[in-house]
Formats: C-alpha cells, structure tokens, sequence
C-alpha cells in the first residue's frame, strides 16, 4: 500500500521523543516459510505480445528473491524468466506490466524496492540484463507506482507514483530517454483526487487522460486532463453512487475522444460500473455489475465495432464483452482452480480476436495462470505458475496458548496456494493443522483460541459466495465454515480477525459492502446466525473498518482506515444495540492519518492504537492514547528513518504501561522494525530487520509473554524468502 496523508500540519501538542538506534533485543528465528515460487506468482497485470506471438509480462510476487519477476511465454508455452528482482536496488513487486520498443527492450515500473524502498522504473534489455532508469525517493518526485507507462513516438515515458510529490498524494511523471524526471502534475488529495493507480492514456496531441482511485468533492475519484502546457482538468467527478465510484484502473480513448472505464464500487449493486465519458464531460454508465463474478471490474479494452472487454476479479472472475447496446456477455467464468481465478489484469487481443490475459490465482500451482480465450469463449491455459505446497507468507500475527505453543496462519502456500493454519510448539516445530481451500476460504487473517483448545479465525476469499468466511477448528482438525459472506448487506472479504464472548460469540468486522457499501460491525451466535451490528455509510462515520476489541458491557471499539469528516479515519465505539459513535476523527495532520490496526484498551477505558500515515516529520505514521474523556494524544510520531515508517498494527501493552509493536517500512534496511515505547513517550527500536534471514516487511504486531520475550511474524524474508516467525528476547 502506498503511503498516502494530507501534507498541512494541525496544532497539536506532539511531542519530539528520542530515538533509540541500537537494537536492545535479541531475536531467534523459530520458523522460515518457503515460497518455491521459482517462476513467479500472481500476476496482478496483464501481458503484451509480440510480432512473433510471444507473450510478455510481470508477478508481483516469486522469483529467487520473492520480490516478482519478468517473464517470456513462447508460442509453445514455454516460459522464460527474463528478471528476478531482488527487492534491493532493483525493485521489488512489479504490480505493472511492461511496455516494449521497436528493438524488443521492456520497460516497466516496481511498486517497491530501489534505495528508497519507494519504486523504481526499469528497462530490460534484449539479453536480460536490467537498467534502472529512475529511483522514486518518495519524496516530491513521487513513489509506489502500481500504475505501468505509457511511451511515445520521441521514447519519453509517463506514468503516475501513487503516493509521494509535495501533498503526498502521487504525481503523474514524466521520464526522457537519458532517465531525467519531470513532474508533470502533484495531486493535493482534495477536488483533484488522489492515489492514482491507474496508468494514463495520451492522445495524439499530448494530452493526458486518467483517473484517481481517491479523492474529488465526495471521496470516490476523478477522471483527469492534463495537457501539454501543464494545466490539470477534472473531467468528472464520482459521487460513489450510481455513477460508481473507486476506478483503480486508467481510462482507454476512442479516435472520437470519448473515454471509457470501469470502477470498483459504486452503481447500482455496488459492484462497480463500466462508463463512457463523452468529450462534453457527461457521463453514461454502460453496464452495472451486480456482485457475484463480475464485480470490482479491470480496466476495458475496445474492438473496431465498439465492443468493450474487460476482466471481473472478484470471487473467481470472468472475461466479459459488453456490446454498443450494452448487452453484457460472460465469455468466460473461471472456475478457480486449474482454469485460473481472479484475472486482476485486463486482456489484450491478437488480430484473429483471441484474448490473452493473466488470473492472479487458480492454476494448478495457485498462483495464477496466463491464458488465451478464443471468439466462442474457449479458453486455453497457456502457462500455471507452480506453487509451494507448505505455508508462506504469514499477514496475521501468532496467539500463545499456556504450554507455550504458537499458533498463526499464512496468506499463501498450501496446496492450492490459499494458505495455511499453523502450530508451532516449544522446540520450534510446525504442524499444518490445515490447509485452506477455495471453497473453504484461503488467506487466513490470523486465529483465536477458545479455553477447550478451538480455533476461530475469518478468511478473506473462499467460503460458498467466495467473499470470506468465519470458521472454526476443533483440536480434532475437523473444520467448520461458520459463516459465509455474500459480500451483501451482511459484509464481504472480511481482513481482520474475530474475538469472542464469554457466551461464545464472535465478533468482527469486513473492510466493504454492507448496506452502506463500506464496511459492517458484525456478530455472529453459537448457532451461525449472523447480525449486522452495524453498516458504514462512508461518511461521518468512518469507511473500511478493522478489527474491533471488547469491553465488559458488550461495547465494541475499532477504526476505520477511511472516512470521517477528513477522510482520513476514525475511532469508533458501536454499543449491543448498535448504535455507533465517532470517538475521534483524524485530520490527516499531524494527528495520523489512516489507522490501518485496531485499538486496545486499558482497564480504565483508555485506547491506543497506529495510524499508518500522517504524523508530523514525514507521515509516517504516529502512535496514539485516546482517553476515556475523548482526549487524544499523540504519544510518538515515526519519522520514516531508522524509528520505523508506516505501521500497519495494533499495539500490545506491558503492566508497566509500555507499548510495543511494528512497523512495516522503515528502520536501517528499510524492511521494518519492532520498538517499544515507553510511557514518558521515548521509543527504543528492539530489533530493524534486515530483509534478510531475519525477515522483512512485519505486517501484523505482536503479543508478550510473562517473561517479557515477544512473538511475531514477517510477510517476507526469511531463510527461504517466505517471511518467518520471530522471538524477541530482552537483552
């Protein structure tokens, strides 16, 4: 995620806390996941093609480094690694594909990686060998493009960092042939949008089109102009209603000038729309995505009769066509297994009409697959990406039960590649207590234990609507699916884990849908039935909440990552009649911005909790105490360096009053931290991975035994690059 905050700091008394530099803990490595995804894996983007009908493109994830790779597909299937990224000066995790020229070179951009840990962009010559063209700082230049480049006739490049440039909020770029960088426009995060993910479009003219995921006059994004001399046009604003709202993808043009695109969310179902943009401005949406298959649609492509194509990701996906009288077509649904599952990236087509494109899961491997679907809707599975059959990955953070045994689960891995329950006991050895599939759920979100020994945890894919489930699972390792969302009224792709109730309810909350669309506070009975609690609106109330703890009167407590008056989060309190009231809106200030994590709480009702963004040295973050009276202090503010960058979790607390946690970014190698923070506000970094056989990128926090050693996980590193479990001891 690109780090993204609101650049004009608040009035707030923050303090100014030293920084410890040297590491005051002694960390062992109890487990080292593996990836073996040798030849890449999930390939959020599509491919081109060349004259000789090879086939080209990136994953995010694999490769010798587990930083994605390049690849070629030949006309007999045969791939090819062009590339490993190294997650170093190289990049890491190209969520783009690649660009070529007229002499076979690639070029392409990284989201992560370079000295900055901010992105690069790349060229890859005929041979292999890689040049880096430019290496975003994350600072004014911009950083973290997830969009790709377009380039023109005289070789200079353009494209849009996500984050970055003088309000933080991404650039569009441009980059000449010798490397040499001008920032053609900063958004501000206001009535200009925000975030662009999308790569822009160029007419003949020069002029740029494109779109941002966030901002605009309600929050769901702009369709953009920026001509040749510089100035910046909104084309149309979303109002995340009926006209749709959130567009990840760019927009493609017509020789006419007219625009077309598709959103994430929004329309009539909530599901996203596919729109046309008319040159006056006006929009029409074309089709309204209902849920199920085709929701949450990539971007669309367009044949010499009018007809659009495009990609639906969600659940297992499906290749559409959507005709000049808007009828749509499911040309393909994928099944998610050896056929491929949830195609990110669009489609491409060849002069006979096939469409080739790429599933980021699916396959034999899970990892995705690259395809061809001919005119009648025949797919063929050109290349699967092999998988690995253990866990990898792990997001959530581990629990400890009384013996001293951790227990966790992993994003990745397993035989279909959707991840895995695990044990760990005392001496270090891991058990799979289960393997998740498709049907089940996959990418477990972490577990809680019950005092018989069950696990409960949520997945954010699978279950019967492949949205999410609540299961459980016995000490016999019999497993149960609790719950199914539909991504409905009652929630969807639920991130975060449950808690429980002395009675044995569960609790939780999913970052969407609801009959607001953002997200629901949910509880879910002995029996499996479920009750929304609450459902967000986007506004006042928040947008895309956490996980949520529990107080003795039944009182649920969390954050949204978004929305609230600056959209920027909030801290929320639902009661069991589900009455929800705002404890505190941030400003995207020097107050934080984007409270990714949850909070805790005291014995005196006093919360704490991270925002990944704003802060006052380089919005990197803050670590925050809210009292029971509503008052809000600002206990530490990370300065992006060697004290961490971006945290994305809870905090744990000692009796002393002590917090401790993690940050994903920052610290000496720019692969994270774990710190402590003491009670007068002074922070001491326990440990700063090195990206190495220690670890890197620490997603989740973590939790403290009686003998004050901490427990943990990274997403990545490792022995074997698929990230680790960790022990912490107090030196």
């Amino acid at each position: 995620m690109s780090k993204i905050h609101l650049a004009i700091a608040c009035a707030l008394g923050v303090t100014g806390m030293a920084v410890a530099q040297a590491q005051t803990a002694s960390e062992i490595v109890l487990q080292s996941f593996t990836t073996a995804l040798v030849n890449g894996g999930d390939p959020y983007s599509g491919v081109i093609r060349d004259a000789a009908g090879n086939l080209y493109g990136t994953t995010y994830f694999g490769g010798t480094a587990t930083a994605g790779v390049v690849y070629k597909l030949d006309t007999a299937g045969r791939q090819t690694v062009l590339h490993n990224f190294t997650g170093g000066a190289d990049g890491a995790n190209p969520y783009a594909g690649v660009v070529d020229d007229s002499a076979g070179n690639l070029y392409g951009t990284t989201s992560n990686g370079g000295a900055a840990k901010a992105g690069v962009v790349y060229k890859l010559d005929t041979a292999g060998h890689e040049t880096v063209l430019y290496t975003f700082t994350g600072g004014a230049d911009g950083g973290w493009p997830y969009a790709g480049m377009i380039r023109d006739p005289a070789g200079n490049f353009y494209g849009a960092g996500s984050g970055g440039g003088t309000a933080g909020w991404g650039v569009l770029f441009k980059l000449d042939a010798t490397g040499q960088e001008t920032v053609l426009y900063n958004f501000t995060g206001g009535a200009d949008g925000a975030v662009p993910y999308g790569t822009p479009t160029r007419d003949p003219a020069g002029n740029l089109y494109g779109t941002t995921t966030g901002g605009g006059t309600a929050e769901a994004g702009v369709v953009y102009k920026l001509d040749t001399a510089g100035n910046y046009t909104v084309l149309y604003t979303f109002t995340g209603g009926a006209d749709g709202g959130l567009p990840y993808p760019g927009v493609m043009r017509d020789s006419a000038g007219n625009l077309y695109g598709t959103t994430s969310r929004g329309g009539s179902f909530s599901a996203g729309v596919v729109y046309e943009l008319n040159t006056g401005g006006q929009e029409t949406v074309l089709y309204n995505f209902a849920g199920g298959n085709g929701m949450a649609p990539s971007g669309v492509i367009r044949d010499p009769a009018g007809n659009l194509y495009g990609t639906g990701p969600a659940n297992a996906g499906v290749v559409y066509k959507l005709d000049t009288a808007g009828n749509y077509t499911a040309m393909y649904s994928f099944m998610g297994k050896a056929d491929g599952g949830r195609p990110y990236g669009g489609v491409i087509f060849d002069s006979a009409g096939n469409l080739y494109g790429t599933t980021f899961g699916g396959g034999t491997g899970g990892v995705g697959v690259v395809y061809k679907l001919d005119a009648a809707g025949q797919e063929t599975v050109l290349f699967g990406f092999p998988g690995a059959t253990g866990g990898s990955c792990p997001h959530a953070g581990v629990i400890r039960d009384p013996e001293g045994n951790l227990y966790g689960t992993t994003e990745r891995g397993g035989a279909g590649d959707g991840g895995v329950v695990y044990k760990l006991d005392t001496t270090g050895q891991e058990t799979v207590l289960y393997t998740f599939t498709d049907s089940h759920g996959s990418q477990g979100t972490g577990v809680i234990r019950d005092p018989a020994g069950n696990l409960y945890g949520t997945t954010y894919y699978g279950g019967t609507e492949r949205t999410g489930s609540v299961y459980k699972l016995d000490t016999a390792g019999n497993y149960t699916v609790l719950y199914s969302f539909t991504d409905g009224a009652d929630g969807g792709y639920p991130s975060a884990g449950v808690i429980l109730d002395p009675a044995g309810n569960l609790y939780g909350t999913t970052p969407v849908a609801g009959t607001g669309g953002w997200g629901v506070v949910y509880k879910l009975d002995t029996s499996g039935q479920e009750t929304v609690l609450y459902s967000f609106t986007g506004g006042a109330d928040g947008s895309g909440p956490s996980g949520v703890v529990r107080d003795a009167e039944g009182n649920l407590y969390g954050t949204t990552w978004q929305g609230g008056a600056a959209k920027a989060g909030v801290v929320f309190r639902v009661d069991p009649a589900g009455n929800e009231a705002v404890l505190y809106t941030f400003t995207g200030h020097a107050d934080g911005a984007f409270p990714l994590g949850g909070v805790i709480r005291d014995s005196a009702g006093n919360l704490y909790g991270t925002t990944s963004g704003g802060g006052t040295a380089a919005h990197a973050g803050v670590v925050y105490k809210l009292d029971a009276a509503g008052n809000y202090t600002v206990l530490y503010s990370f300065t992006g360096g060697d004290d961490g960058d971006s945290p994305q979790s809870v905090v744990t607390r000692d009796s002393a009053g002590n917090l401790y946690g993690t940050t994903y970014r920052g610290g000496a190698a720019g692969a994270g931290v774990v710190y402590k923070l003491d009670t007068a506000g002074n922070e001491t970094v326990l440990h700063s991975f090195t990206g190495g056989a220690d670890g890197s990128t620490p997603y989740a926090g973590v939790i403290l035994d009686s003998a004050g050693n901490l427990y943990g996980t990274t997403f990545y590193g490792g022995k074997y690059s698929g990230g680790v479990v960790f022990k912490l001891t107090p030196q």
